[in-house]
């Protein structure tokens, strides 16, 4: 397997496990904030439906970690590096340095052309 094609299934897999692990944890706070019992195991639309929720966390962290990559290549804060992996180097000061991180993981061929070609135009 590719490295690059590693790096971006290790990154979807850990952003939908912390998109359950933060869904989980509200709903349980409600549980707990309401006093509702919690001996029933859940059906499974329940399931489904915890499921479906955190997929759209998912994608609307993918969707603002685009945004922030984008900001941060304007802003000059990113360029190539061969030091790690995914092959890109973030500005200390960059305000959203692990959403360009995880854009960086999540898309790094891409993340690599997009540099790239902002720093030939």
């Amino acid at each position: 397997m590719q490295t690059t094609l590693s790096i971006a299934l290790r990154a979807h897999a850990v952003l939908l496990s912390a998109s359950v692990a933060v869904l989980t944890a509200m709903c349980l706070c409600i549980v707990l904030l309401l006093h509702l019992p919690l001996d029933h195991q859940g059906t499974f639309g329940l399931r489904a439906t915890v499921f479906v929720i955190a997929a759209l966390g998912a994608l609307y962290v993918r969707h603002r970690a685009s945004c922030a990559f984008n900001a941060a290549l304007q802003a000059r804060q990113i360029r190539l590096s061969d030091v790690n992996a995914n092959g890109i180097s973030i500005s200390d000061d960059c305000p959203h340095a692990w959403m360009v991180q995880l854009y960086a993981e999540l898309h790094p061929a891409a993340a690599r052309r997009q540099i790239a070609s902002r720093k030939c135009a």
